[in-house]
C-alpha cells in the first residue's frame, strides 16, 4: 500500500534533521501505532506520507507509484485527521461537510448524511462549528477525514481533550475502519488506545525508527508502557 524509502527531512534554520533515513512498509488493511516522545518526528512523518509536505530526500510510493506521479484520484485516497481542528468555525457542521466534499469533487449528499449519522452529528447539522463541544468538534474533524472514502488514513492524536463518551465513540469508529480493510496509522499518548486498535507498532525517536514489529507479541509478555519506556531508556 504505502512504502517509505530512505526518507530524510530537515526544517529550515535547524541544525538537526526532523527525520533521518526512514524506511517503512504499510500493507493494506494494517493498523499501525506510531509512538514516540514529543519532537520525535511523528507529525512530520505523517504529513509527508499524507502528501502535505514535499519530500526532500528519499521516496514514498502509494500502490507502487511515486508520490510525485500520483493522479488526483490516487491522492484523494489518502487522508489525514490532524490533532488541530481542520474546519471552519463560522460555518455550520453541514456547510463544513459540503465544502470539504467539493474539494474532492464529491456531490453525494446521502454519503455526507451517512457520515453525520455514523459520527453522531446528525442532531448538530445546523450548528456553527464553533458552538460544538470539544468532543463534537473531534467528531466533525474525524467525519471530514472520511469524506473521500480513503484507503489510507492518518489519525494524529484525535482523542485529545474530549469526554469519555466521544472518545469511545471515535475509538469504535477507528476499529471499524480497520475491519473494512482501510490502512490506519494512529498516534496517541494514550497507550491503551494503541493496544486496543493497532496490530503493528513503530517507535520513533529523534527522527529515527528505533523499533517496528508485531504489537501482540509485545503485550503478550509485558505492558506496552513498560516496553515503550524501557526501549526509550536504552536509546539514551
Amino acid at each position: 500500500m504505502l512504502k517509505i524509502k530512505s526518507i530524510s527531512y530537515q526544517y529550515p534554520n535547524t541544525q538537526t534533521r526532523a527525520l533521518c533515513n526512514i524506511n517503512l512498509h504499510l500493507p493494506q488493511g494494517t493498523s499501525i501505532g506510531l509512538l514516540g516522545p514529543n519532537g520525535a518526528g511523528k507529525t512530520t512523518l505523517m504529513s509527508l506520507m499524507a502528501g502535505l509536505q514535499s519530500i526532500q530526500q528519499g521516496e514514498i510510493l502509494f500502490e507502487g507509484v511515486p508520490f510525485e506521479q500520483l493522479s488526483k484520484k490516487q491522492r484523494h485516497q489518502i487522508s489525514l485527521v490532524p490533532q488541530d481542528f481542520a474546519f471552519y468555525p463560522l460555518l455550520t457542521v453541514w456547510e463544513n461537510m459540503t465544502f470539504f466534499a467539493a474539494l474532492y469533487d464529491i456531490s453525494d449528499k446521502n454519503w455526507l448524511l451517512e457520515l453525520l449519522e455514523k459520527t453522531g452529528l446528525t442532531a448538530h447539522k445546523t450548528k456553527l462549528a464553533k458552538h460544538l463541544s470539544g468532543g463534537l468538534k473531534r467528531r466533525l474533524n474525524f467525519a471530514i477525514g472520511l469524506i473521500n472514502r480513503p484507503k489510507v488514513i492518518f489519525l494524529d492524536e484525535i482523542t485529545v481533550g474530549i469526554d469519555p463518551q466521544s472518545r469511545q465513540f471515535i475509538l469504535n469508529s477507528v476499529a471499524d475502519l480497520t475491519a473494512q480493510g482501510i490502512t490506519v496509522i494512529y498516534t496517541s499518548h494514550y497507550l491503551q488506545e494503541i493496544e486496543q486498535l493497532c496490530s503493528q507498532l513503530v517507535l520513533l525517536n529523534e527522527g529515527k525508527i528505533i523499533y517496528q514489529g508485531n504489537l501482540q507479541e509485545i503485550i503478550g509478555t509485558q505492558p506496552l508502557e513498560k516496553f515503550y519506556l524501557d526501549f526509550l531508556d536504552r536509546q539514551v
